[in-house]
Parts: structure tokens; C-alpha cells; sequence
């Protein structure tokens, strides 16, 4: 125990979390600094007896040690870029979901101001039918009353001649009570109905205005997506160019790489070249963690991108893949793959060494739908069935047919002496979650959905220019 009641952890903690408030970064980034020493100290609290803060620990060490973890990781630019894209992430689904909550809302108050509107005139009605039939009632009684008094008239008035009045008190007419409160009760009705009636008609008028504010913010937020889409148009150039982006030495992380594949799939038609291309690039690190020879096997995957992000160096100005096949396209150098070019009359221009990005992004493709095919035989295996089993049939099912006879036995070798375990073990180690179940299927069906709209962004384009054939 430190002093005062205070853990050795918490007297780190508490010197970690001074020493990040000097630090010029985000908040959210302190936080994420300081969750992961949280974790990392109680890990090796548990685990190390040499690191155990209820035995001998030096204190100011630790402190020391965990200031230069941060050091570390706030100069790893894959780090910063992961965390740059986490601060200008905005979850696109619950904007989407507010959209609908709002249009639903509006939809309601419409409803809600026509059944308004009818009962009011329900009401109105009703009210105006009963004062008339009251009215209708009272006439005819009335009418009654005159023709009974008209046929006794003769009779009474020798009667009312001759007899004097007793008194000098002058008679009044009684009045029908009755009829009064019937006819004062309608009113009251009509009064409370259109009292109602525009205490309801305020409290729709408070709910659109409520509307409109929420309209308004969903504007606002909107006009800052755009330019958030604005600056990541231009961030992507500089995040292409990164090696750091680009490295096997950077670990693999499937929750960067859901969010490249969300960013990417956000334009199908119109890929962003640093999200899609690293989105490829890391998947070839989850086949060095279960194999280093199937990462030999797959490693023309990472030469491609690294081709594909000098060719955009080469063409700057250029928006989204699809806008450098075009482009290549229109220079006729699409069908260029390195030994065709003087065949094709680039032989002696600056051309004549070109290798297309036509044709390399469409063996990218190749190897996009070749995952799609092995994460979908993962969902249907019950996890106990072995991962290489899966990645040899999508293999021949998908590339093999592309590939030459000695990539084919290349492959085939490296899924021979891979020991590659079962298809739990595996996912664990992809998605980092330890138990197999239907939660974890929903994850994997999720990032197939995310990969078949960037890869039919793709194809669509091939297809529609007639490239599918590319050699």
C-alpha cells in the first residue's frame, strides 16, 4: 500500500495521468493512453511476480517506464493515424438512425395533427347535431304547446274576463329548466372541445419547433461531415505516401481494419486509395500470424499495393481508384504489365518499363474476393474445422484459376506445411475475441458485407469498360 490508504497502482496511475495533461494530444487520446497502462499495469500485476506493486516495486521506475511507452507510441504514425481517424470517425449508421428517428417523428406530428383535425370536427359536429335536435325538439314543443292553447282559448277567455285577480302580483312564466342546462351543457361541451383543441394545436406547434432545432443541428453536423470528407481528400495523399502505413512490422489489428473497410465502403464507385489499399495490405499480416510460409505465399499481395501507391505518386492529381483507371484509360497504357510495352508501342517512351494499376488492382480484387469466399465458409463451419481446409478450397475456387502453373504450386506448398489449427483458434486470433459463437459470426458477416461493396465498386468498373481479362 502507498501512503494515505494508496495503492502502488494508483500512485502510478495518478503520476501517468499528470504527465499527460503536459501533453499537447486530444483528450481522447489521453484516455486511450491511460486505459491501455490501466490495463497493461494490471496485466503484469497479475502475471509478473517482478512487476507485482504488492511486493517490491520501485514506484518512480514504473512511471518512468510507462512515460517512455507513451513516448513510443505517440511517435508510431500508424498509432497516431489509427487514433487521427478514430477523432474524425462519425458513426455514419447513428446519424442514419436519427435521420429515420426524425422523419418518423414528423410523420407522427402529421398524423397527429389530422386526428387533431378530425376529432375537432367530430366534436364540432356532434355538438352542432345536438343543439339542433335540442332546438328541433324545443320548436316542436312549443308548436305543440300554441295549438293546445289556441283550442282551449275560446273557452278560457269569458273565464279570464270575469275573474279578477286576487293579488296585484304580477305572474311571470315559468321557465323551463330543463331545457336551459341541456342547451348550457352543449356550449360548455363546445367550449371545452375548442379549448382542447388549441391546447393540442400548441402542443404541436412546440413539437415542430422541436423539429426544426433537431433539423437544424442534423444541418450542422452534415456541414461539418463534408468537411471532415474534405480534409480527409487531402490527408489521403500524405497517408498513401506513409510507409509506416504500409508495414508488416505494425501489428495486426482487425478493428483497423473494419474501420478502413467502413471508410472505404462509404464511395464503392469512387474508392478512397489509402483506405482500400491498406484495408488489402493488413489482411496479409493475419496470414503471417497463422503461418509464416502462407505469408510467403501472399506476399505478391503487398508488392502489388506498394506498386499501386507509387503509380498514384506518379499521377498526384488524380481523386479515387477508379479515376486512375480512367485515366489510364484514356493515355492507353491500361493494358501495360511490363513486357507487353514495346508490343503495345511504348517501347522507347517513358512508358516503356510501366506496369498498369489496371491490371494490378484487379488481381487486388482477386484477392478480395478470395477472402469473402474464406470468411463465408468460416461463418458456415461450427469452428472445429481446420482453418486450412477453408483457405485451400477458396483458394482453388477463387485464384488458382488466375494464377500460373508455378504460383498454383507455390500456394500449394505453403497451405502443405502450414499449421494453421481450427477455425475458433483462428478467429480468435482475428477478431480477438475468445469465444466462437453467433456474436462472432455477425461480426465476420458484417466485414463480408463491407468487402463485397468495395470489391463490386471495382468490379462494376471493369466490367463496365470490358477489362475483366486483363493479362
Amino acid at each position: 500500500m502507498g501512503c494515505c490508504g494508496v495503492t502502488y497502482e494508483e500512485d502510478i496511475e495518478n503520476d501517468i495521468s499528470d504527465y499527460l495533461k503536459t501533453l499537447n494530444i486530444s483528450d481522447e487520446l489521453k484516455i486511450t493512453l491511460l486505459k491501455e497502462v490501466k490495463e497493461d499495469l494490471k496485466k503484469k500485476s497479475s502475471t509478473d511476480n517482478n512487476f507485482n506493486p504488492s511486493r517490491h516495486i520501485n514506484v518512480e521506475k514504473t512511471v518512468n517506464y510507462y512515460k517512455n511507452y507513451i513516448n513510443m507510441r505517440l511517435k508510431d504514425n500508424k498509432y497516431s493515424n489509427i487514433n487521427l481517424e478514430k477523432e474524425i470517425r462519425v458513426d455514419n449508421n447513428a446519424i442514419e438512425n436519427k435521420f429515420e428517428i426524425n422523419n418518423n417523428k414528423e410523420k407522427d406530428i402529421k398524423n397527429q395533427k389530422e386526428e387533431l383535425k378530425f376529432n375537432s370536427n367530430d366534436i364540432n359536429n356532434s355538438i352542432n347535431t345536438e343543439i339542433k335536435d335540442y332546438r328541433d325538439d324545443k320548436n316542436e314543443a312549443q308548436k305543440e304547446k300554441e295549438i293546445k292553447e289556441n283550442e282551449n282559448k275560446d273557452n278560457k277567455v269569458t273565464n279570464e274576463v270575469k275573474e279578477e285577480p286576487k293579488d296585484n302580483k304580477i305572474v311571470k312564466p315559468k321557465e323551463n329548466k330543463n331545457e336551459d342546462k341541456e342547451e348550457q351543457k352543449g356550449k360548455n361541451e363546445l367550449k371545452e372541445g375548442q379549448e382542447e383543441l388549441k391546447e393540442n394545436k400548441n402542443e404541436v406547434k412546440e413539437e415542430l419547433k422541436e423539429v426544426n432545432r433537431e433539423e437544424n443541428q442534423e444541418t450542422k453536423v452534415n456541414e461539418e461531415l463534408k468537411e471532415d470528407q474534405k480534409e480527409e481528400e487531402i490527408n489521403w495523399h500524405e497517408m498513401l505516401k506513409d510507409d509506416n502505413n504500409f508495414s508488416q512490422k505494425v501489428p495486426f489489428d482487425f478493428k483497423s481494419i473494419f474501420f478502413k473497410l467502413q471508410k472505404a465502403s462509404l464511395s464503392p464507385q469512387k474508392l478512397n486509395p489509402y483506405y482500400t489499399l491498406s484495408a488489402i495490405y493488413d489482411f496479409t499480416k493475419f496470414f503471417k500470424e497463422i503461418s509464416s510460409a502462407l505469408s510467403m505465399g501472399f506476399s505478391d499481395i503487398t508488392d502489388k499495393c506498394g506498386l499501386m501507391r507509387k503509380i498514384f505518386a506518379t499521377f498526384p492529381d488524380t481523386t479515387d481508384i477508379q479515376n486512375l483507371l480512367q485515366t489510364e484509360i484514356n493515355l492507353d497504357i491500361h493494358k501495360l504489365n511490363g513486357k507487353n510495352n514495346k508490343k503495345l508501342g511504348h517501347g522507347n517512351d517513358v512508358y516503356k518499363d510501366y506496369t498498369s494499376a489496371c491490371r494490378t488492382f484487379l488481381r487486388l480484387l482477386w484477392f478480395l474476393e478470395y477472402l469473402i469466399d474464406v470468411f463465408e465458409n468460416v461463418v458456415k463451419d461450427d469452428g472445429s474445422g481446420p482453418i486450412k481446409t477453408i483457405l485451400s478450397n477458396s483458394y482453388d475456387k477463387v485464384l488458382a484459376p488466375h494464377h500460373t502453373f508455378l504460383v498454383r504450386s507455390a500456394v500449394g506448398v505453403a497451405l502443405k506445411f502450414s499449421s494453421a489449427g481450427n477455425v475458433a483458434k483462428n478467429v480468435n486470433i482475428i477478431f480477438g475475441i475468445e469465444e466462437y459463437n453467433d456474436e462472432t459470426k455477425k461480426i465476420i458477416v458484417d466485414t463480408i458485407d463491407l468487402m463485397k461493396m468495395i470489391w463490386k465498386g471495382g468490379y462494376d468498373f471493369y466490367e463496365k469498360n470490358e477489362l475483366l481479362d486483363l493479362e
